[in-house]
């Protein structure tokens, strides 16, 4: 956790020294997701649903390409599937967890824009066995894509898929799944003399 906060806060650090004031765009985003276990994972688990609230800073790097840093917190929930959670699950049975969640995201921007997200985290897990309350805590990676519409000059709205994996301790290996879902996103500098398009799309 720790070196997930040091690399958080060094890509801040150089976003802010080499991008000019008015152009980073300070961001907060909110996404609603749902998923299925695949792999080994979906031998014990189904379908998830996830709610993450974000908080990014893009840079323009010129060209219509973008750099952002962000950070966020979320709760996902994972349904039990057909297996039987024993010694060889990899996750508690019928799991919810709280995650945190720091990384970046590179995209290209016009009218609308299209990106690339990378993050890392750690989750707390909560689950079932054998009539008792488990607990896990796992680090976890995350990767996908992701394409915003502006909607008006203060407010995108967007889709992304993406790939999600956590190694929880205690455990088999890593807990696998895909997941789809909408983004909000608001621009929080869209009075910077930008035109209404550039704003609402950067």
């Amino acid at each position: 956790m720790r070196h997930v906060l040091l690399v958080v806060g060094a890509s801040f650090a150089a976003i802010a020294l080499l991008s000019r004031p008015a152009i980073a765009s300070p961001t907060l985003s909110g996404d609603v997701d749902v998923g299925h276990a695949v792999g080994e994972a979906a031998d014990w688990n189904g379908a998830t649903f996830g709610m993450t609230a974000r908080a990014g800073y893009e840079a323009d790097l010129g060209k219509g390409l973008f750099l952002a840093p962000e950070v966020g917190a979320g709760f996902v929930h994972i349904a039990r599937g057909d297996g039987v959670a024993d010694g060889s699950a990899l996750l508690p049975s019928n799991p919810s967890l709280f995650r945190l969640l720091g990384g970046l995201r590179l995209g290209v921007a016009d009218r609308s824009v299209t990106s690339l997200f990378v993050r890392g985290g750690y989750a707390w897990i909560t689950g079932e066995a054998d009539g008792h309350t488990r607990r896990a805590q796992a680090p976890l990676l995350d990767v996908g894509l992701a394409v915003d519409v502006a909607v008006t000059p203060l407010f995108r709205l967007g889709g992304h898929a993406g790939f999600g994996a956590m190694w929880a301790r205690d455990y088999g290996g890593a807990f696998t799944s895909l997941h789809l879902g909408f983004t909000g996103t608001l621009m929080l500098d869209a009075h910077d003399g930008r035109s209404p398009e550039r704003t609402a799309a950067r």
